[in-house]
């Protein structure tokens, strides 16, 4: 063997094996969970959970609505943020491990207060949702049987700010998007914490439609059971 083919082999064996890469689809408007800069609670644990199983991840930002659009279309292997409920499970691939639970509340203008103290009173009230967000199958209960009125905006401010103006009896949002709105946007003292929804399972949502949908849901989940196990997810929540 030769000088030269004798140096290429020794190369090829020392050099480090190339991880597999993935894209995913994120969303860009749901503080803090996921960032239009690509950062957020969401993406750190994806990110973690990836590595712990020798994958790295890009992420390419759009609308919440246009990350369901593509995994319906299977054009991205994987997007987030999805809610577990009655549509979510039926269309994509979840796994049995969600990525956390977020924790939503039914908003309201003190000045202009529910009347009411619980969902179960709802009684066709004007209620701010995000377009294309899940909020778990009790919510889809009280939309099918016309207790709530949804009126959409396209994220959570414009909601908190129609609460201000009185031109929604109430707004639901979850929890930590609605501390993080009120603490950088200027939102009235008067827009409380009505009564809390409910927990909603967040997951990284996989394609059917992407060949490499199931393949990469599972591996994704061992590495999500890693990083729950080593407690690198309960770190990386503790900083939200």
């Amino acid at each position: 063997m030769s000088r030269g083919c004798l140096f290429l082999a020794l190369l090829f064996l020392i050099s480090p094996c190339q991880a597999e890469r993935v894209v995913i689809a994120a969303e860009d408007a749901w503080t803090p969970y996921a960032n239009a800069d690509g950062t957020g609670m969401a993406n750190d644990i994806i990110t973690a959970a990836f590595a712990a199983v020798d994958v790295s991840v890009d992420y390419h930002i759009y609308p919440y609505a246009r990350v369901l659009h593509y995994l319906d279309t299977g054009a991205y292997v994987a997007g987030f943020n999805v809610p577990i409920d009655a549509i979510s499970k039926e269309k994509y691939l979840l796994g049995s491990t969600p990525l956390y639970k977020a924790y939503s509340a039914y908003y309201h203008n003190t000045q202009r207060a529910l009347k009411i103290t619980n969902r179960a009173q709802f009684n066709g009230e004007l209620v701010g949702i995000v377009r294309g967000y899940g909020y778990g199958d009790q919510f889809l209960a009280l939309v099918a049987e016309h207790k709530v009125v949804a009126a959409y905006a396209n994220s959570d401010l414009p909601n908190m700010r129609r609460l201000m103006l009185g031109r929604l009896d109430s707004a639901l949002i979850f929890i930590k998007s609605a501390n993080y709105l009120r603490r950088t946007q200027g939102i009235s003292d008067n827009i409380q914490v009505a009564f809390i929804n409910e927990g909603t399972d967040i997951f990284l949502a996989f394609s059917p439609h992407h060949p490499d949908g199931e393949r990469l849901q599972k591996l994704f989940e061992q590495g999500l059971k890693k990083i729950i196990e080593n407690g690198a997810r309960d770190a990386i929540l503790a900083r939200y």
